[in-house]
């Protein structure tokens, strides 16, 4: 009887000092499909809807002239007749409560699925995608950047000037990842948040990661019409340290083939703010006026984070080891 206990009790405590331990808990933030038709461009709408059918406004910033279009199921962004090189960018509140990483193997996760539409890669080596995640500062963007308008000269507050934050780029020529810092200035092109100084009307002031850029995916790699997929990840892998990667990948989803060079993970260290709520997508045509068109189908935010047993569970495994140790003991003696 006393051997069948102990062989009962030990089975419990096996079974819950394998349960209980840490692991990773993973939930979707946001995601968009476009089908609720609550999207608007240029808009004053907060996020909404479910975790799973979500919505927000996406706000155009471009320094030419960019424009965008929603449909039923999709959302097109294109530079419009540019005769230089541009740029456009969506800027969009995902979350009324910030992500913030605090454990270490937590992570949060924007994965989008697009239509080349025309010229997403062709023109110069700076010519690509770009995507960030930042902390917004309880600060909306700007809904009136979409003519010209990180180059239209003047003065400008709020909008995204105190947002901070994490951009990955996946170019013709080498693909990267960089901060955005907190913008002291007051100009219109310190409203931009994926530029880093490539050109005018971009802001300043970024500092690259450590770790493996990406060769670059080459001016002929994206074929107009087809579908792609980017998976952006900001992890927590030590104190004051984060792991920011990127990859791009052939169809609708992060499993398909690996677009060779896109790849890049790089370190951050000396990080105090680990909070996201703020997204951005970007094209830009460097170079020549070939216009960069994207049709985004969908948009998916995750986090993960580090669980850790109740402290229920932790007393019921306790009071199982005494227990044990209590038989073990009385059978000693």
């Amino acid at each position: 009887m006393k051997n069948s206990l102990v062989s009962s009790i030990a089975v419990t405590v096996g079974f819950l000092a394998a349960t209980c331990g840490t692991g990773l808990g993973q939930t979707t933030v946001f995601n968009d499909n476009f089908s609720t038709g609550d999207d608007t461009l240029n808009g004053t709408s907060t996020p909404g809807g479910t975790a799973s059918d979500s919505y927000t406004s996406y706000d155009i910033g471009s320094t030419k002239t960019g424009q965008g279009t929603l449909g039923t199921g999709s959302m097109e962004l294109q530079l419009s007749s540019s005769t230089t090189s541009g740029f456009w960018e969506i800027q969009a509140i995902f979350s009324g409560s910030p992500v913030t990483l605090e454990t270490v193997g937590d992570y949060i996760n924007m994965t989008y699925t697009f239509t080349d539409t025309a010229n997403l890669a062709a023109g110069g080596s700076t010519s690509g995608i770009y995507q960030g995640l930042y902390d917004d500062a309880s600060s909306v963007p700007l809904t009136t950047l979409a003519s010209s308008g990180f180059g239209a000269s003047g003065t400008s507050s709020g909008g995204t000037l105190p947002w901070s934050g994490y951009v990955g780029s996946v170019l013709a020529g080498s693909s990267a990842t960089y901060t955005r810092p907190v913008q002291t200035g007051t100009t219109y092109a310190d409203q931009d948040v994926i530029g880093n100084g490539f050109g005018s009307g971009t802001y300043t002031g970024g500092v690259a990661g450590t770790g493996s850029n990406g060769a670059g995916i080459g001016i002929t790699t994206l074929l107009t019409g087809d579908e792609y997929t980017l998976s952006y990840e900001i992890q927590l892998t030590a104190a004051g340290t984060l792991t920011v990667s990127e990859g791009l990948y052939s169809g609708t989803s992060a499993t398909g083939t690996a677009i060779t060079g896109s790849s890049v993970s790089e370190t951050f260290s000396g990080v105090t703010d680990t909070s996201f709520d703020g997204l951005a997508i970007g094209a830009r045509n460097s170079g020549t006026s070939l216009d960069p068109e994207m049709t985004i189908d969908d948009i998916d935010i995750t986090d993960g984070f580090q669980t850790v047993p109740e402290p229920s569970t932790l007393a019921l495994m306790g009071a199982g080891l005494g227990l044990l140790g209590l038989i073990r003991f009385r059978r000693i003696r």
